[in-house]
């Protein structure tokens, strides 16, 4: 089954065309036309289409809980909510109808036939109600989260609502992240003035109340929304107050090893990194070019590195 058909809806007039979607953006495109194929394929069948989730679920819980130890500490499935969904997803393509129970068959039929109509279906991450970074699906205008259960296990696995009603949105910028990462992780959020030359692409470091520090953030997601706004958004953090200078210093010492430019001095790397945003919106570099992929090389070196930080011990 195709994971991403697009609506094969009328054409806008130009002037109406609505902005693209980036990538895993929680948001409907054709609110009018997914709405009539949702209520044509999908709510009549709403029992059945959970039934077909529990039922990938079940597949797929055995393998991850055994691909590793738990994260921070915490047993599966807390915090596996992106690995759970792209499983979920994967398996969902792979499946095969005639090995189905009926309950599962009819859900499965039902997501085919909107497919084959013309609706949509994708994962989507965003921000959930205010309190938690979720991974999820997009089903026409359903929300369909696989992995209910990776905040709270108490919780039923899978959960189907319209999405208005799932409080499910897009992060707007990095304050918005910033928030998020707060209720979610317990973190603080610097603006990132150690390492200039990756700010425009991660302009945020998180700090948790262990001491935990990771450079943000490494989704395609908010890499395209600085992107495909001139870097603006990350300008727009970079440019608030130095970040404290004895964190800059002292995560500038456990950096420099690394061959890239690692900042003592907040000041000085905010200007640096404020420069580099309009250096990179100057020469029109998207989210597509070698830039980004060099940067994002060196942010997966620098979050291996802080994996071994832990602050104030």
């Amino acid at each position: 089954m195709a994971a991403d058909v697009m609506a094969g809806a009328a054409l806008l007039a130009p002037d109406q065309a609505p902005r693209p979607l980036l990538p895993n953006e929680p948001r409907v495109l054709d609110k009018e036309a997914e709405q009539l194929l949702t209520e044509r394929f999908l709510l009549p069948v709403l029992p059945a289409l959970e039934a077909l989730f529990r039922l990938l679920r079940g597949q797929i819980d055995p393998a991850l809980r055994q691909a590793g130890p738990g994260k921070d500490g915490k047993p599966y499935p807390l915090g596996w909510c992106l690995e759970i969904s792209q499983a979920v997803q994967n398996a969902l393509q792979r499946l095969q109808p005639v090995s189905l129970p009926p309950l599962a068959a009819q859900g499965y039929a039902a997501l085919a036939a909107f497919l084959a109509n013309g609706g949509r279906f994708r994962q989507v991450w965003g921000d959930l109600r205010g309190e938690y970074f979720q991974n999820a699906f997009l089903a026409g205008t359903l929300y369909i989260d696989a992995s209910n259960d990776t905040v709270v296990p108490t919780k039923p696995p899978v959960e189907i609502l319209p999405l208005e009603q799932a409080r499910f949105v897009p992060i707007e910028d990095f304050e918005h992240f910033g928030r998020v990462a707060a209720r979610y992780w317990g973190a603080r959020a610097f603006p990132n003035h150690v390492l200039p030359s990756l700010a425009p692409y991660f302009p945020l470091l998180t700090v948790t109340a262990e001491g935990a520090v990771c450079l943000q953030s490494a989704t395609n997601y908010m890499i395209a929304l600085t992107c495909t706004a001139g870097f603006q958004p990350s300008e727009q953090v970079l440019a608030a107050l130095p970040m404290d200078r004895d964190l800059a210093g002292r995560l500038a010492q456990c950096l420099a090893d690394l061959p890239i430019e690692v900042v003592q001095d907040p000041e000085r790397g905010r200007t640096l990194a404020l420069d580099a945003c309009r250096e990179l919106r100057a020469c029109g570099a998207s989210a597509s070019d070698d830039r980004r992929t060099r940067a994002c090389l060196a942010m997966l070196e620098v979050n291996r590195v802080l994996e071994g930080v832990v602050l104030g011990r």
